[in-house]
């Protein structure tokens, strides 16, 4: 590797760490066209991402974990497991339904089904947010299908932050309970999902990039410190038209296919 590109990784795992501390979405989608960029292989990328993200989110919720909101998050977590590693294990055996091809420029990209549903629902829940009048705030017992529908989608496709949020944010908790519990979420799909990729993953030549992942994890770190310093200074009112804008623009770009290549 060349110096150059060590910086790359040390910048996007800052940069990811950083701004998915206030959003809970983006660190995995930034990082593993990166991981792919420098080892090659889209599965190691996979894992090498797996791995950056279940320790950032160990450390963060270190940081966190006085702010966390139990009840919100026991319901949601144990009805993600179950789903997430369901979404897990269908990701090695499943062969995505490809709805369309298009060209743009000199790209080829594709319209998938999962990600046009999963996008639709991201879309959907950043209009509920920016519109007033769309306004709902969702009963706790609906807890469980926010849970379920957010871990399966995770193992899944990877992008379980951003629903996690787009569910989580229609609780009306504080901002430091509301970005505590989704970390703690994000944890425990992690926990479930990871083992299942390592499982059916061939990653014999991970073990010798060691150093590349060792830098993305202290420079997400490093983010998630940085993101802490801020916290008090970010308004929710801000952060919540903000996240909601992020998850219009992640939701577009997944449906167009964007976020495959």
């Amino acid at each position: 590797m060349e110096i150059f590109d060590y910086f790359v990784l040390v910048i996007v795992a800052f940069s990811a760490s950083w701004l998915t501390f206030f959003s809970g979405f983006g660190l995995g989608t930034l990082m593993t066209p990166v991981f792919f960029f420098l080892l090659k292989d889209l599965t190691m990328a996979i894992a090498a991402t797996a791995i950056v993200h279940l320790t950032n989110n160990i450390f963060k919720f270190i940081l966190m974990k006085k702010s966390v909101n139990w009840q919100i998050v026991i319901p949601f977590g144990l009805a993600a497991i179950p789903a997430a590693v369901l979404g897990a294990y269908l990701t090695s055996h499943f062969t995505d339904v490809t709805l369309y091809n298009y060209h743009l420029g000199d790209g080829s990209y594709d319209i998938q089904l999962i990600n046009l549903i999963f996008g639709i629902i991201l879309i959907g829940f950043a209009l509920i947010e920016l519109i007033p009048k769309w306004s709902i705030v969702f009963a706790k017992q609906s807890l469980w299908l926010g849970g379920a529908i957010s871990g399966f989608f995770g193992g899944l496709s990877g992008h379980q932050g951003a629903l996690r949020t787009a569910f989580l944010i229609r609780y009306k908790l504080s901002k430091e309970a509301f970005i505590a519990s989704g970390i703690v979420i994000a944890l425990i799909i992690d926990l479930a999902r990871t083992p299942i990729y390592f499982t059916n993953f061939e990653l014999n030549g991970l073990k010798d990039q060691w150093l590349i992942i060792v830098i993305a994890i202290g420079s997400a770190i490093t983010g998630a410190i940085i993101g802490k310093i801020f916290l008090k200074k970010v308004a929710f009112n801000l952060l919540t038209i903000l996240i909601s804008i992020g998850m219009i623009i992640f939701g577009l770009a997944l449906i167009g296919g964007f976020l495959e290549k």
